[in-house]
Parts: C-alpha cells; structure tokens; sequence
C-alpha cells in the first residue's frame, strides 16, 4: 500500500454510462460517503453509451439476434429488481467535477486514451469504482493506487460471463454467489476483495439477482473501513484462477426450459410453505466436545438419545442451550407456537439419574419473538441473551433460580438486528458473534467489549464472513485443550440443515481467521440441526422435521390470497 495515510478517508471516483443509475449502485455510494468517512473526487462518464448513433430501422432489423429474442424481449419488457430501480445521483453528490470518456474498442475491451487516464490521475484518486463502460483493460487499472474495484454477481469459480445470478437457478446450483474485486490486466482474473455465498433462490430470478446484490452493496464501505484502520490492503496484481465456463445469453430454447424450471421450482416453493412447516424437537445425549472434533465423523444416534418434543404439530421446541446445577441439567430453548407465530422461552430440568424431564416453566415472554437463549456462567451467576431481532436491542438477562425467570439486566447493543448472539471470553475481552438481521443465514459479524459491563463495538472487519455455509452461530462456543471451536449453520441446502465446527485460529479486536474441523449430520430420518449446547457428560442439540401444521396451513393460505400482511 505504500506510506499513505488513509486515517481520515479515501478519495474515489466513479466509472458511469450516465447520472441516472441502478437503486444498489446508489446504495453503494451512499454507503461508502456515510459508513467509511470516504469522497467522491470524480465522476468518470462514457461519452460513447451517452452519444451512441442507432442505427436505421432496417439495419436493426437485418442484425438482431433473433435466436436471443425470448430472453432479449423478457429483460426488457418483464424483468423488474427491486435492485434496477433509475435514481438520479444528483441527489445523492453535488458538485463533483464530471469527464467525458471516449474509450477506443480493440476486440471486446476497452482502452482510455492516455489524456484521458493524466486528467483522472490529476484529481488523485485512491481508487476507482465501475459502474459504467465495458470490458476495461490498459493503464487506467493503474490510475489509482488500489486500483479499479468492480462487482461481479456470480461465483468466478464456475460461471463467467452473462447474465447474473441465473446460470445457477438453470444448473439446480445450492449457492449463489458475488464477488467484488480489483480488476487486472487478464479478463476474469481479478483480486477479489469481498465473496459472499448465498441461498439459491430458485423460483425467482428476480429474487436471486436481488438477493446477489443487496447483499453485497456494503462491500466496498466496509473495505475502505479495513484500510482506514488497519492500513492493509492486497497489493498482488495477481489475481484469482479460474477455469469456470464462458457464459452467454441463453438461446431460445434454453430460455424456454429456463421458464419451465422456474414455474415448477415456484409451485413447489407455494406447496412446501402451504402444507409443511418446521417442526424442531430436543434431544440430549451423551457425548463431551472432543467427540465432535477427530478424525472420526461423529454421528448421532437415535437409540441414545432421549428426546423432548412439542405435543403437537402446531408448537415446536428449539434452539436449546443448557447448563449443569447441581445433579441437574436447566435446559432452556424456544417455545414456539405457529397459532400467534411468535416464540417464547421456557426452561426444563432433566435429571440424570432418572433420564426424564421434569414440567416445562415459562421463564421470559415478551411482545416480539424471543428465540436462541443462549446461557452462560459469569460471577456465579447464570445470564441469558436471547435473540430478539424484531426488538432490535440486544439484552442481557440474569437467571433467578428461585423465581425461575429472566431478569433484565442491561442493554447490551441498541438499534440492532442481531440474530442469534452467542458470547464468548477470549483472551481478556468479550466477543459477540451474531448475523445481521437483513442477511440473517449469511453476514457474520463481532462486536467486542473488555467487559460485561462495558460498551460493544463493532469489529472493524464485519462482516467477518458473508456465507450462506457456515456463518450463523449454531449454539455455544467450546474450548479443545485451549483451542477455540465456534459451531455454525450450514443453511446453503435449507434453513439449519447441519453444523459446521470451525477452529477459530485467530480471534482479536482487528483480526479474525477459521477454519473448518468438522461437520455435524443430523440424525437419520431428520431434515436439520442448528444448534448445540454441552453441560456435564452431555450434549443438548435440536432437530428438524417437515410436518404439517393446521395453524401454518391456514395462515399461509390467508397470506397468498391477501388476508394477511408479509
């Protein structure tokens, strides 16, 4: 990076076709001005798009691919992202100097003339974004000293080319993908700066687009945020390698069969939220955290493990954490009902000696959904943080044993969508592992603290982890002979399908590093497993099945004819 000082902010310019630009580009900029203390030095735009001659009637005519025109015809006139939305980027910048480009086209790049490259290295920009021109190549990657920054929203290991976010829904793909990179000299082969892996949204082409890019919009902020404070950036004008299929519009007939699998993919997804619903039970069994972590693929057993189930398919038990009193086991977790489609917390003991639950007691209910109480032991004290994102606080309870309820103790974070937070010490400091609300099953991110007591901040590398495979908390934080482990979801299939255990390598208030260990089955003859907890000689987990809910069916039905609101 050299000896320049970033600390108080970067200076960039923007590669457009015009001032009227895409919702998510708008975004984006907007996010780099607030979030990152970054300017807009430069507006960079295509005088070639802006002054484009059509050509007569009868030429277009001779010339268009007619064997593109299912698709060509759908993208103009029916594909609507939300993401596509015109703003006008007057509103958002004003008074920043503007060019005009005139780039000269050798095969399929594009070249800018070298008076063209002195007058944008004149403002002295620390990086450029591209929104606009095409394929760019020559000395204008070197214009800036961290280079020229790009989106692609697609995997680069499998899918190059066009169009986005579709090629995936096409080959039946799990996961979707973005990536925003430095461009290089060599087509494809950027250094990626950011990745993201996502859920396939494989009814809606729409949906997976819109889904690609809204959560990646953040990106460039928080990597201008990663060099204001840590001063670091890839300086390799290596890129990655890729030996990933050159796509291309698709043909006719491929479009049409495109259709299909989209029409029977959405029938399919209407079915499924209409007849089956989620149905998490728990289950405790015998085994200590170095059964997880080995070279032998653990495996649960149904035969040994005794299970707590709701008593009927319209209540469901999860996300159970437990903790050891006594001769006893106090397992909380979540009860949930679909007739209000909110959830409680409720506790249980389980003895050991007897192998049997005692009567469930109602330990916190609230006017939003409380969900993961994750538990921990501080002070001889036994504390609780539930997940209540739709609250958007994140509170601290203490347990009282006498009264068995939760009792509010502070406010740890307020104004956030936390999704299943779960504490870990390390290290003389507090850190707080959740997944943000909007991108609940994909954003990891920390906050820290030196105390219990103290303010939470946010770490400056969040999101820490933007896949959809292993980055939700799944359950409580252990220690293996001093190594940290931190269990996640693997929601990439459906929602809570496995866990995944990651050796934690590097944890600190500006670095982190995992790795994956080990991945966790749920038993035969269920569907998912999202979370663990272990207290004494056990492990406490939950489990998923498809069941059919009354209470769902009729909701649902009611939302899709418009009784109901989302």
């Amino acid at each position: 990076m050299g000896t320049k000082d970033y600390s108080g902010g970067l200076r960039f310019a923007i590669m457009l076709n015009s001032l009227s630009i895409q919702k998510w580009q708008y975004e984006t900029i907007k996010f780099l001005l607030e979030a990152s203390n970054s300017k807009v030095v430069l507006l960079i735009i295509n005088e070639q798009k802006s002054n484009n001659q059509k050509k007569n009637l009868f030429s277009r005519i001779i010339s268009y691919p007619y064997k593109n025109i299912l698709f060509k015809v759908y993208y103009r006139y029916l594909f609507r992202p939300h993401s596509f939305a015109k703003y006008d980027l007057n509103n958002l910048i004003k008074d920043v100097p503007s060019i005009r480009c005139l780039t000269n086209k050798k095969r399929i790049s594009e070249y800018f003339t070298s008076s063209d490259i002195d007058l944008i290295k004149s403002y002295e920009p620390d990086f450029i974004l591209k929104f606009g021109f095409g394929i760019i190549k020559g000395e204008i990657l070197n214009s800036a000293p961290l280079g020229v920054w790009s989106f692609h929203h697609d995997d680069e290991q499998k899918y190059r080319g066009v169009p986005p976010a579709f090629w995936e829904i096409y080959n039946n793909e799990i996961k979707s993908a973005a990536i925003l990179q430095r461009l290089t000299d060599k087509l494809d082969s950027g250094v990626i700066l950011r990745k993201g892996l996502f859920k396939t949204i494989n009814h809606s082409w729409k949906g997976n687009l819109d889904q690609s890019i809204t959560l990646s919009r953040f990106w460039p902020a928080e990597v201008c945020r990663e060099i204001i404070e840590q001063n670091t950036f890839p300086d390799s004008t290596e890129g990655v390698k890729t030996n990933a299929p050159l796509y291309k519009i698709p043909g006719n007939t491929t479009f049409l069969i495109f259709l299909l699998k989209v029409f029977v993919n959405k029938i399919k997804f209407h079915i499924d939220e209409i007849f089956k619903a989620e149905s998490w039970q728990i289950g405790i069994t015998k085994a200590r955290t170095a059964d997880l972590i080995g070279g032998l693929q653990y495996q649960i057993e149904d035969e040994e493990v005794d299970w707590y189930v709701a008593k009927n398919s319209n209540f469901y038990f999860a996300d159970a954490f437990a903790i050891k009193v006594s001769e006893r086991l106090l397992i909380l977790y979540e009860d949930y009902t679909y007739e209000t489609r909110k959830g409680r917390l409720s506790a249980v003991w389980f003895s050991e000696r007897e192998n049997i639950f005692s009567d469930p007691v109602v330990i916190l209910e609230e006017n939003w959904h409380l969900s993961y109480p994750f538990i921990f032991k501080h002070n001889d004290n036994i504390y609780c943080i539930p997940e209540a994102k739709d609250h958007k606080n994140v509170e601290l309870y203490k347990l009282d044993l006498n009264t068995m309820k939760l009792v509010h103790v502070r406010t740890l974070i307020k104004d956030l969508e936390a999704v299943d937070p779960s504490l870990i010490f390390h290290q003389n400091a507090w850190y707080l592992f959740f997944t943000a609300g909007y991108a609940s099953n994909v954003e990891l991110h920390i906050w820290h603290s030196e105390t219990l007591e103290g303010e939470f901040i946010p770490h400056v590398l969040n999101p820490i982890k933007s896949n959809v495979g292993n980055s939700r908390p799944a359950g409580s934080l252990f220690y293996i002979d001093g190594i940290l482990y931190r269990p996640a979801q693997d929601c990439s299939r459906s929602y809570g399908s496995r866990v995944i255990l990651n050796e934690v390598k590097i944890l600190s208030e500006d670095s982190f590093l995992e790795i994956t260990a080990n991945v966790l089955e749920p038993p035969k003859g269920f569907t998912g497993l999202h979370n663990l907890s272990f207290a004494g000689d056990y492990m406490i987990f939950d489990c998923k099945r498809m069941k059919f809910s009354s209470s769902n069916f009729f909701y649902q039905i009611k939302r899709k004819l418009g009784f109901k609101s989302e």
